[in-house]
């Protein structure tokens, strides 16, 4: 379960060693790879997800107030009854 010494000298030196990394097709301005063209996608979803959950909220809110008004309006004609 223990690393030697000399092991971890050996594991130390080949993470440190530099290797050679490639850019990806957004880097080199390839605008039809797949990657793009996923990456646009994502951010559309995001966008429909965020505006989803607003829209949800902003009927919960005028749900509420509709609600609200209706118990005012019976409360001040003295038809409450609870």
């Amino acid at each position: 379960m223990f690393i030697r010494k000399g092991q971890q000298f050996f594991i130390l030196i080949i993470l440190c060693l530099p290797f050679p990394v490639e850019a990806c097709a957004v880097c080199f301005g390839g605008s039809e790879s797949n990657l793009v063209k996923g990456s646009v996608v994502g951010g559309i979803v995001l966008m429909s997800i965020t505006t989803l959950v607003l829209s949800f909220f902003a009927y919960l809110i005028v749900y509420l107030r509709k609600k609200s008004n209706l118990y005012t309006k019976i409360k001040m004609n003295g038809k409450h009854f609870s």
